[in-house]
Order: C-alpha cells, then structure tokens, then sequence
C-alpha cells in the first residue's frame, strides 16, 4: 500500500472530529466523512494482504529484466571467464504481471466488499437510532401530557373528591408508558454502542445521523437496476476479475511449457599448459517444447469455470432479490399512502375531541388518556412504516453496491 494511501486512510479517521469541532456537517458529508470513518476502521490484516500483493507485483517485474552473471573457471590447464546474459521472456512475465495486477485488484474488490457490507451495517444502525429517538420523543410527549392528570388525581384523592382506585388506574397507565419506554431506551442504548464502536467513540452520531440518510431509486425498472448493480457491486466486479486472473495464470502456465531462449553465454578461455592456446566461443540455452505438461492448466481451467458459474449464480441471485426488493418497496408505498389517508383524519378527529375534553371531571379522564393512547401508538406505528422504508432503501442499496443514483 503506498504512504498516501496510508495517511489518507489516517486523514480520513481524524476528519470528523476536525470538521465537526467546526460545525462544518455539509463539508465533511460532502467529503464521505462516515464512509471513510468507516472505512478507517476496517481491519489491518486485509491491508496487509493487500500490500503483499502489490510486493509481488513488483518481484515478478523485477524479474522480466535482463540478468547478467559472471562465471569464472580455473583449470589444471587454462583459466576461462564466461558472461551469462539471461534474456527476459517478454511474453511470460507480461502475462505474469498482467495476472498479479489482476490479483491485486481483485483483494482490493474484496476489501471493498467488506467495507461495503461494514458501511451498511452502519447506516442501518443509524435508520434504528432515527427511529427509537422519535419513538422515545413521543413517549417524553406523552408522558407529559399524563403528568398534570397525575397531579390533579393526588390532589382530589387528599381533598376525598377522587377515589384511591380510580387514581391506582391512572398511576397504572402511567406506569404502562414507563415500561414501554424503558424497553425502547434500552434498544436505543444497544444501538448507540454499536455505532461507537463502528465509528468512533468521540463521533457525532446526530451529525452523521442526519445525512446517514437513503431513499429508493426513482426510477425502479428491473432490467437498469440488474446492470447497474453488476457494474457497481465489489462483490461481483471480484468474480469477473478472479476469472480474468485464472485466465492469465492459464497462460503463464502454458507458456512454462513452450519453446523459450532462456540465455546467451559468451566466453574467453586462456591456456597455460603445453599447447593450448587462447579461444573464444559462445553458447545458448533453449527450453524446447517437449516433456512433462503442467497440470496446473487443467486446475486453472477449472477453477475459471467454477467461478463463472459463481459470476452466474451471483447473477441470477441479484435478479431475484432486486425484483423482490421492487414488489415490497411498491407495496409498502401503497401501504403507507392508504394509512395516510385513512388514518390521519382519524387522528386530527381524535385530536379536536381531545380539547373538548378538558373540562371532563377528573374521573372520566381516564377515557382521555385511553384516547391518547391511540394517538400514541398510531404516531408510532407512523414511525416505524416510516424505518421500514429507510431500511429497504438500504436493502436496496446492497444490491446496487451504490448509496446513490
């Protein structure tokens, strides 16, 4: 991995905090300021694969070079020096590099995937911290609008106007409404630590939440949505380039096996006994195309084929989930439009009566609270149509391998 990559990875884990301490949202969002918090984080071991990777790219073009070796000899009669030049096989190591390119693109696919999947997990731990804090400001709301019926009740109770019973009834619905928020809150405290651990102990989560936002594609037609997401999604863009690799490594192999001009040897020989005299000669090595065929062709050629029946499942796989994804993201619309419709007037009725019963005497307020109640869980069964939707877009962003257009 080059050091820019490096300190940009480091750049990018401090940026939030810069930024944040500034009241700079839009500018560290413009930036991906939450993708590459996330990204920051991923594990260490990926990327030290990734830079063996990139050593071995660099070792196989060393090796398509030209080498020379100095070979002395001494004999009882003559002493002789020869100059071996080994010539690069152009075609091989081109092939080898081309193969271990594709190699290293596609660990840096699958590190992409990873933090992919890692992003999302994110992004759907914020669409459940938007929610439990509306769900949570709703019961606040509510419990507020319970506190002066509570203090009325003791009052009348004291002053013998009000039976104990009568309020033990609102105390008990009061309680309701405590436990029910209790088991929220503790979700909401699950979720907080999450997100602290994805993004940083010291990170804004209301900052990052209210751009960690997503919404369904506008134009939802299966065939576009197929092609973008296999020309979007790491994933899959790892299949296809396993595949192109598997076809390199192929030809490498087979061209381990060809006709092949390994060197060329000049050499001097000078005598010293007798009647030798001085001499000059030189010699070549060839690797002819005869002998043993690598059966690594036969493993490659099949590994390929494997991988592109996983490039067709995958394929076919993505199909099915986009095209469920469309009917659910086409019936919870519908779903949420007729609520909207039927229900809301319901509400603004419910709410007009509400005013009118102000004046109820204080044992009929029980029905007043039973009416609020309604209006509660309607505004969250609102809410959570509402996390629903959030959460398919992010379904659906998945499978596009894109959080935008």
């Amino acid at each position: 991995m080059k050091l820019r990559s490096i300190l940009f990875r480091i750049s990018c884990c401090l940026l939030p905090h810069v930024l944040f301490a500034d009241g700079e949202l839009d500018k560290a969002m413009e930036t991906g300021a939450l993708k590459h918090t996330v990204r920051s984080r991923s594990e260490s071991a990926l990327m030290e694969e990734s830079i063996a990777v990139e050593q071995a790219a660099a070792r196989a073009k060393s090796r398509s070079e030209y080498g020379i070796e100095l070979r002395p000899r001494v004999t009882d009669d003559s002493v002789g020096v020869a100059l071996r030049i080994y010539l690069p096989d152009r075609w091989s190591k081109d092939k080898l590099r081309e193969r271990l390119t594709l190699v290293a693109e596609s660990e840096r696919l699958r590190i992409a995937a990873l933090e992919w999947r890692d992003l999302l997990e994110v992004y759907r731990d914020f669409c459940s911290y938007r929610v439990l804090r509306k769900e949570l400001a709703l019961y606040a709301m509510e419990m507020e609008r319970i506190a002066p019926f509570l203090a009325r009740a003791d009052q009348a109770v004291e002053s013998r106007e009000l039976a104990a019973a009568d309020r033990a009834k609102l105390y008990g619905h009061y309680l309701d409404l405590m436990n029910e928020r209790d088991q929220v809150e503790v979700e909401f405290i699950q979720v907080e630590r999450r997100l602290h651990l994805g993004v940083g102990d010291r990170a804004d989560l209301d900052a990052f939440s209210k751009t960690a936002t997503l919404a369904l594609p506008e134009r939802l037609e299966l065939a576009e949505l197929v092609q973008r997401a296999r020309a979007n999604r790491a994933d899959y863009r790892q299949l296809e380039t396993e595949a192109l690799a598997l076809g390199a490594a192929e030809a490498v192999a087979r061209s381990e096996d060809g006709f092949r001009f390994k060197y060329i040897q000049p050499e001097y020989s000078m005598g010293y006994s007798g009647d030798n005299a001085d001499s000059w000669g030189i010699s070549a090595s060839f690797v002819l195309p005869w002998g043993t065929r690598n059966p690594d062709i036969a493993l490659y050629r099949e590994q390929k084929a494997l991988t592109v029946s996983a490039m067709d499942q995958r394929n076919a796989e993505m199909e099915e989930r986009l095209l469920v994804l469309l009917n659910t993201s086409l019936a919870l619309n519908e779903g949420i439009e007729r609520r909207n419709r039927l229900i809301q007037p319901l509400v603004e009725r419910l709410e007009e009566d509400l005013v009118r019963m102000k004046t109820l005497p204080l044992e009929q307020s029980r029905d007043a609270l039973l009416i609020h109640k309604r209006i509660l869980e309607t505004a969250l069964g609102t809410a959570r149509m509402e996390f629903e939707r959030e959460r398919l877009a992010i379904d659906m962003a998945e499978e596009l391998g894109t959080l935008g257009e």
